[in-house]
């Protein structure tokens, strides 16, 4: 059985991240800013930037994948021309899809959008604790966080007086509809957020109360960041004070030479305050009104302005990003310390400027070095020189933009920074572990990934195992070069048997001088329960009214549950959370008797899943698919295990999304399964799946939970798996004839010497269908009384034979055909 060990987490830091690899999920509540039309006429056009150059440019600087709904042909065009403008003035490596959907709209409202997703402390964040737009977390970070899904989702409203040419002579009587989409896209984009008023008090409007980085970028006339929470409390009435004060601006502290006043009426307006920039200080007419809250007739304005720009580039669309691995420890500096930093600009870097400036005295007094850039690396690199010093070095790194625009990471440097320690290292490696339970007598090959980490660095990492008590040779992990991930094939030279006792434990050493190791279990060994597989059988059927001894699971248990009348197959209620970030622990239930698959061979149970579903449009293997479950199967005894469907979770039924999500508090879902929730579930084992007729195979039940939201889990009742039989010995039809071997892969025998007075026989074998695959007539059975069948010829599957005698008396026997053999010990 494959089996995954995972250890600790690995610290990376990338652009200030500071080690934190875990993706947080979507911040709930967030709302659409909205568009709102104005029966006032404006009568201009703004043309777009490089208009000539723009209609005929095959290179872009961002792609941007569209999925229509319900939209008009003339719709498209114009959306599109949109899009364009975007595309050449935001780049991304990663492309970003957004879903533009035609419908009804309220009067008031012309269009509406949001980020599909908001993602904090992810690898690339130049911010901590500040939630961005999934649009902007992939460009950062570099990856597709979010799967097939939108990044940005935006309605268009299907009944108000739209203009579609691209020409920017907008009718007075019209909307310009490019103006709209360009207005849509940057909302998607960023020019959003999370601040909100309500009950005479200001806040986040998330569950985790933290600002999006547009909020974070956010003063008063005072320079006060509205995001300090020293300053404005969240929630608070001194907050709504702000949020109400028509005196807001948008800058960063990067570059505050420049600040955009925003939308901020002493009556806060949902959609429309703070979103968008104060309508009286822009000129339209250089595109400065473009995210003003208020669309005119006949105003076409089809570039996004430079406040715009301006703002998305303030909150990351164009940034210096810093990517690194942050120093570690050292026990004694003999020699100077190498530095390596790669950093990607979207603005014009000034490479003399990178530079690590580090303290030891908590900045009172600092040093830097220059880090000179290597053309063949892409690297910045240099050595810090600290021979004879000790304790603890805070350093961040620095680089100007040729406008002088500077960047530090972490942000906020030198109050947030870095730091290592110079000094006698007394600290363990970090350790957890998701642990193995239970595995196959055979094979015995055990696959073992592991995270580590050390403050100093990582030495090795080693299991160490017991067999019945008899300590073994441990075996060492390989550590992979680009992480703190370490992986190998632990190979059991002892044939294990189900009485056997196999223990293990891991152990990390780090590099200090005093080899300080970190063991999981902190004391003694785990047990893992070693089980050995049944005979094949042809088909399987349990209520679960007795005890679980068909299956082999610690995960799972098999008893009549609070809500239910019998008992039934079920998770721990609620189902426990994954140890490690980024990670899943999977809870199974496997069924001893490997099940022999017949041509469409059918799996059916009753089911209840109540477990954390998945962001909206994400798919089995998504980032976004958070806890699931799933039914596997294995023709390799246990090796690999593939699915039959694939894995779902509590969003295929609404009935069961909305019991799981709306009882939700502090990660917890409250909702409990009870008899009258039970669907249905219908499995082809063999249709479009990993398996064919003739398979013996394993079958397993996978729950697979991360480190967040958990709940009541999975219950089955009443599993059928092919409606035959359980026992290749209820295949003896009569005691006058013997059929065997059975399971067969060419030829099986009829022996017919306990039949007396037998003259002849009629021997017919028919698949389930009554197709007629072999007929003969047995004429020496009184001198021959066994017959060899040959249907070599015959696909695998389950055939039924049919022996009459001379006096009309029938036996009829099924059998199976299979491609291969499996059983004990083989």
């Amino acid at each position: 059985m494959r089996t995954m060990i995972f250890i600790s987490l690995l610290i990376f830091a990338a652009n200030g991240a500071m080690g934190q690899k875990n993706i947080m999920k979507q911040a709930i509540e967030i709302e659409s800013p909205i568009n709102i039309p104005s029966e006032e006429v404006r009568k201009l056009f703004t043309p777009p930037p490089s208009f000539n150059q723009l209609k005929s440019a095959t290179e872009t600087m961002s792609e941007f994948v569209i999925d229509f709904i319900n939209f008009p042909e003339d719709a498209k065009t114009a959306f599109m021309y949109a899009v364009s403008i975007w595309e050449n003035s935001l780049s991304s490596t990663v492309p970003i899809k957004v879903q533009a959907i035609w419908e009804p709209i309220d009067a008031n409202i012309l269009a509406k959008s949001r980020p599909a997703l908001n993602y904090v402390n992810f690898n690339g964040a130049v911010v901590l604790d500040v939630y961005y737009p999934v649009a902007l977390a992939e460009k950062l970070s570099g990856v597709e966080m979010n799967g097939d899904g939108p990044d940005i989702i935006c309605s268009f409203s299907q009944n108000a007086a739209w203009y579609f040419g691209t020409d920017g002579n907008t009718p007075t009587t019209k909307y310009d509809f490019a103006t709209v989409v360009l207005h849509e896209l940057a909302h998607g984009l960023g020019f959003s957020g999370y601040l909100k008023v309500e009950n005479n008090l200001g806040f986040y409007n998330n569950a985790s109360n933290l600002p999006g980085i547009f909020d974070y970028c956010v003063y008063n006339n005072l320079s006060q960041q509205i995001a300090d929470n020293s300053l404005f409390q969240s929630p608070s009435s001194k907050l709504k004070t702000q949020l109400t004060s028509n005196n807001l601006i948008s800058y960063s502290t990067y570059n505050k030479n420049f600040p955009a006043k925003l939308f901020a009426p002493t009556t806060w307006k949902n959609g429309s305050s703070l979103f968008h920039l104060n309508e009286s200080d822009f000129n339209a007419e250089d595109g400065s009104g473009l995210m003003t809250p208020y669309t005119y007739k006949g105003e076409a304005i089809h570039t996004p302005g430079k406040e715009t720009l301006e703002i998305l580039s303030r909150i990351g669309w164009k940034t210096v990003s810093f990517k690194y691995k942050e120093l570690k420890d050292i026990e004694a500096v003999s020699t100077p310390i190498p530095v390596n930093i790669s950093v990607v600009s979207d603005l014009e870097l000034n490479n003399s400027s990178v530079k690590i400036i580090f303290s030891t005295n908590y900045f009172s007094t600092s040093d830097s070095v220059n880090l000179k850039y290597d053309e063949t690396t892409n690297l910045f690199s240099g050595n810090i020189s600290l021979n004879g010093l000790s304790g603890k070095i805070l350093y961040y790194f620095k680089a100007e933009t040729t406008e002088k625009q500077v960047f530090t990471s972490p942000s906020g440097a030198p109050g947030k920074n870095l730091s290592f320690r110079i000094g006698p290292d007394y600290y363990p490696p970090n350790l957890l572990h998701n642990q193995i339970k239970i595995a196959s007598q055979s094979p015995s090959l055990i696959d073992v990934s592991a995270i580590a980490e050390d403050n100093v660095g990582v030495n090795s990492v080693r299991v160490e195992y017991k067999i019945d008590g008899a300590m073994q040779d441990p075996f060492f992990l390989t550590g992979n070069l680009n992480d703190d991930s370490f992986n190998g094939t632990l190979d059991i030279p002892a044939q294990l048997s189900a009485s056997s006792i196999l223990e293990y434990r891991i152990v990390a050493e780090d590099k200090s001088a005093r080899k300080n190791s970190k063991s999981a279990p902190s004391n003694g060994f785990y047990l893992v329960d070693i089980f050995e597989l049944e005979d094949p059988v042809s088909g399987y059927f349990s209520d679960f009214n007795s005890e679980l001894t068909d299956f082999v699971s610690t995960d799972f248990f098999a008893s009549i549950q609070p809500g239910f009348s019998s008992g039934l197959l079920h998770t721990k209620n609620p189902y426990p959370v994954s140890y490690i970030n980024d990670e899943k622990q999977n809870f199974t239930a496997q069924l001893k008797f490997p099940i022999i698959l017949e041509e469409n061979g059918q799996m059916t149970f009753d089911e209840i899943v109540l477990v954390e579903p998945g962001e909206e449009g994400a798919s089995f293997t998504d980032n976004l698919f958070w806890d699931y479950v799933i039914v596997e199967g294995s023709n390799d005894n246990g090796a690999t295990w593939l699915p039959f469907v694939d894995g779902y979770d509590s969003g295929v039924n609404e009935s069961w999304k909305s019991k799981f999500t709306n009882t939700i508090v502090n990660d917890f879902s409250k909702a409990s399964g009870e008899e009258s929730m039970f669907l249905k579930r219908f499995v082809n084992l063999t249709n479009n799946t990993n398996f064919s007729a003739g398979d013996i195979v394993l079958i397993r039940f996978r729950l697979a939970s991360d480190k967040s939201v958990n709940g009541w889990g999975w219950g089955i009742d009443n599993l059928e798996i092919q409606s035959l039989s359980t026992s290749t010995d209820e295949l003896m039809a009569d005691s006058d004839y013997s059929f065997y071997p059975n399971p067969f892969t060419s030829s099986f025998y009829i022996d017919c010497a306990n039949a007396d007075g037998l003259s002849e026989v009629d021997i017919t074998v028919t698949d389930l269908l009554g197709k007629t695959v072999f007929r003969e007539t047995w004429y020496d059975t009184q001198f021959n009384p066994l017959r060899q069948v040959d249907l070599s010829g015959a696909l695998p599957g389950v055939y039924l034979v049919r022996v009459m005698d001379d006096e009309l008396n029938m036996v009829t026997n099924k059998i199976i055909k299979t491609r291969y053999l499996s059983g004990k010990g083989d």
